[in-house]
């Protein structure tokens, strides 16, 4: 599954979303990379265009959230059935707590610190709370089948799920636990993004090749923009969405405002994960084909740099900071 042709693309060991941050507002300075193939993640200067250090994750690292101090990271390891907790001024791993099945998409609560991870292969999300004696296993909760991309409302609240096989996205009240409602959109969503305000939602949806945009509020999906080819997570920033375009090895922009296709940008082979810089100039994109990193200027929609990586880059997550 984790050879780079002979994998189901966007599956269980594909990266994705999703994610903003709501933590602090400094500019990103460091990225950290899962590089599934080299079982690593790779700390990458983004000031200097060039890895720095090298975390040994081994277990296939997939998915990617960081607290809200932004001091621990959360890897998942697909072929590990496990999280590892990284502390991110060491660069060492610290621990790994089991989560059995296919843990794949990851996103932590920006109030409590509580972690959500997508059991790819089942129909729930598993929820890891930190304590004093470690992240412990406090329960799950039941979505739709293959969740995948997550992200956790700015006021702690909510939870959305993309669930890749259901063609939809769940709404999970946290206070509850519960799936309160259930939000149809496009063909297998992957990656899921919130807005700033945690208002509204965008999911990429790999086999419709177009990206759904969900009131989330209103619990209902508002409209849909055409992409290229396999789309797997989306970015936001300067007034556009960007998603990433793994078949056709391209970043669609689009308005957010008018909701409509703004360009095609060309990237390197086979783009995966995305995430904008904290002022909204800059975005990095996970290129898994050929290793590296495109930086692409929010404002004028050109590639400005490419900085290589260790193999298998997926950067499925919250991977800036």
């Amino acid at each position: 599954m984790t050879s780079r042709r002979g994998r189901l693309k966007a599956g269980p060991f594909s990266l994705a979303a999703l994610l903003l941050v709501w933590a602090s507002p400094s500019l990103a300075q460091e990225a950290y990379v899962t590089a599934q193939l080299a079982n690593e993640v790779a700390v990458v200067d983004l000031g200097a265009g060039k890895v720095i250090a090298h975390i040994p994750v081994d277990g296939a690292p997939a998915g990617i959230a960081l607290s809200p101090d932004r001091k621990t990271a959360y890897v998942t390891r697909p072929e590990g059935q496990s999280v590892a907790v990284l502390d991110l001024d060491k660069r060492t791993v610290t621990a790994s707590v089991a989560v059995h099945g296919g843990p794949l998409g990851i996103a932590v609560n920006p109030k409590t610190g509580v972690v959500y991870v997508a059991d790819w292969y089942a129909t729930r999300v598993v929820v890891l709370t930190p304590s004093p004696e470690g992240l412990k296993q406090t329960g799950e909760i039941a979505v739709g089948k293959s969740p995948s991309g997550l992200a956790v409302t700015p006021n702690g609240g909510t939870l959305l799920v993309a669930n890749r096989e259901a063609d939809s996205v769940s709404v999970v009240d946290l206070a509850t636990a519960k799936e309160t409602h259930v939000i149809a959109v496009g063909r297998h969503p992957f990656g899921l993004t919130l807005s700033a305000d945690g208002s509204r939602a965008y999911t990429a949806n790999v086999t419709s090749n177009d990206v759904s945009v969900i009131d989330v509020p209103g619990h209902r999906e508002i409209g849909r923009i055409a992409t290229g080819d396999r789309p797997y997570v989306v970015a936001l920033a300067g007034g556009h969405g960007f998603v990433t375009d793994q078949y056709s090895n391209s970043v669609t922009a689009f308005g957010l405002d008018d909701l409509k296709p703004a360009g095609s940008i060309d990237v390197e082979d086979h783009p995966e994960g995305i995430a904008a810089s904290r002022d909204g100039k800059s975005l990095y994109v996970a290129n898994w084909g050929d290793n590296t990193l495109s930086v692409i200027d929010a404002a004028t929609l050109k590639v400005t740099g490419k900085i290589a990586v260790p193999d298998g880059p997926r950067a499925f997550g919250d991977f800036l900071r």
